[in-house]
């Protein structure tokens, strides 16, 4: 599908905050940045994985729909377009960022993607660990353009997750808002897996 608005001036002079989407920032003094541009209804259950992946230990944004329908439609900006001013000035702060996006399939898998190699594999081996399958993401949309928001950091080498729909579906009760909470325990193991390398990248003074 493609997008309705280019960027995000373009979007913001129809949809409204407040009514269209919210902006949702926690931010800290962590160098890493957790990120879910398609958040709230969107790509739904992204924001809910950025946030807790974040926790206390890491910058977290959020762009989230929050209309009664056709987010994705109306509110969906690509990742090489994306240029939410609080986004930007976020990850242009950042040495590292991970953005955290939902894929459209119906397997449970996730795809990893973004141009840091090192954390990619740390990531997928992570993963695979913990029982989740796991793709090296080699579509055109596999976080490797210099122009995605993840790699607006300081390194310019950040990590895309694209979470399938199949997997973000068992991970709550079920993806419809009053149903994302409580999480259980494959979401439980997948935010683990993934706070784990970054905390050990952290830990090694890598960053």
């Amino acid at each position: 599908m493609e997008d309705t608005y280019q960027d995000f001036k373009s979007l913001s002079e129809v949809e409204k905050e407040s009514r269209d989407f919210k902006i949702w920032v926690k931010k800290t003094k962590s160098r890493i940045a957790v990120i879910a541009p398609h958040g709230g209804r969107i790509e739904l259950g992204t924001s809910e994985i950025a946030k807790s992946i974040a926790g206390d230990d890491f910058t977290c944004y959020s762009f989230e729909g929050i209309k009664n329908k056709e987010n994705k439609k109306y509110l969906h900006i690509t990742s090489t377009n994306f240029d939410e001013p609080e986004c930007i000035e976020i990850c242009n702060a950042s040495d590292m960022v991970l953005a955290v996006h939902g894929a459209q399939d119906d397997d449970k898998v996730v795809y990893v993607g973004g141009r840091n190699e090192y954390l990619k594999q740390k990531i997928i081996e992570k993963l695979k660990k913990a029982g989740f399958t796991v793709k090296k993401d080699t579509t055109n949309h596999s976080g490797r353009n210099a122009e995605n928001i993840c790699n607006k950091c300081t390194s310019m080498q950040g990590l895309q997750l694209e979470i399938s729909n199949g997997l973000r579906k068992i991970m709550f009760k079920g993806v419809k808002r009053n149903h994302r909470n409580p999480t259980n325990n494959i979401f439980n193991e997948f935010v683990k897996s993934i706070r784990g390398v970054l905390c050990e990248y952290v830990a090694k003074s890598l960053i």
